[in-house]
């Protein structure tokens, strides 16, 4: 059983040297599974936050329980660290809060398919500093928020393929009412709560006419549209605590 201390940089170097691209089409079973520390960022009040992620190289979504095969030290060793890894590389995927007095001594370690790897244990070292993602994480209320454990937040809701609107408008999709129009909508949380279960609804807002969706609750579905005209709809998630929403304005041409 080998045993690695890795961050994001490292483990890019190690893995993508060996597998072209990260994704399904070159996921296989029973591959290790690599924790990530992304670095931190400083607040006003002298507390971190933190932010970890994991790769996994199986085709299949993996289940590790904490434990002794998914664990922090020093303890507590259950952090509210993600039990549910899915194919590919996932970013921000624990991210926590500590206070001023945290010494960099905290690692996360995974074992799966006779392989352990844990993070990086430099975690304060300037090179650390979180530069990509820093926005979104600024926003967290570090003061109110539980420390030292992984914060659930709102799902992350986006749609692919859209054009920009120009002005204060959603953004865009272009259609016609004799065709049906794929959404490729995409909506992943972190996992939190545990006992919660991730749901997404697609729904019209606005438009002249009627909106039906193939299947209005899947992020990637099809909708058809009765009459021209300019209409917006809203792909909405919700982990069974948090919430999120991202719109799309789509404008339909009467067509042929």
């Amino acid at each position: 059983m080998k045993v690695r201390f890795i961050g994001t940089t490292a483990l890019a170097s190690t893995v993508i040297s060996a597998l072209p691209f990260l994704g399904v089409a070159h996921a296989q079973r029973n591959q290790p599974i690599y924790p990530a520390y992304e670095g931190y960022l400083k607040n006003p009040d002298g507390s971190l936050t933190l932010s970890f992620a994991y790769f996994s190289h199986n085709a299949e979504v993996v289940t590790i329980e904490p434990g002794e095969r998914n664990t922090f030290a020093p303890t507590p060793d259950d952090r509210m660290q993600p039990i549910t890894f899915e194919p590919g590389h996932w970013r921000f995927q624990c991210v926590m809060v500590v206070g001023p007095e945290f010494d960099g001594k905290l690692g996360w370690t995974l074992t799966y398919a006779g392989t352990t790897t844990s993070t990086s244990e430099r975690m304060l070292q300037g090179n650390w500093l979180l530069v990509e993602g820093a926005s979104a994480l600024s926003k967290i209320d570090y003061t109110s928020v539980p420390k030292g454990v992984c914060l659930n937040r709102a799902p992350n809701v986006r749609v692919l393929g859209l054009l920009p609107s120009g002005d204060d408008a959603p953004p865009s999709l272009a259609a016609s009412v004799s065709e049906k129009l794929p959404l490729f909508g995409s909506v992943h949380d972190e996992g939190l709560p545990r006992s919660g279960k991730l749901t997404s609804a697609w729904t019209q807002v606005s438009g002249p006419g009627t909106v039906t969706f193939d299947n209005a609750a899947e992020p990637r579905t099809r909708v058809t549209f009765s009459a021209p005209g300019t209409y917006e709809l809203v792909l909405s998630a919700s982990d069974s605590e948090l919430t999120a929403e991202t719109r799309v304005r789509v404008n339909v041409t009467a067509g042929q």
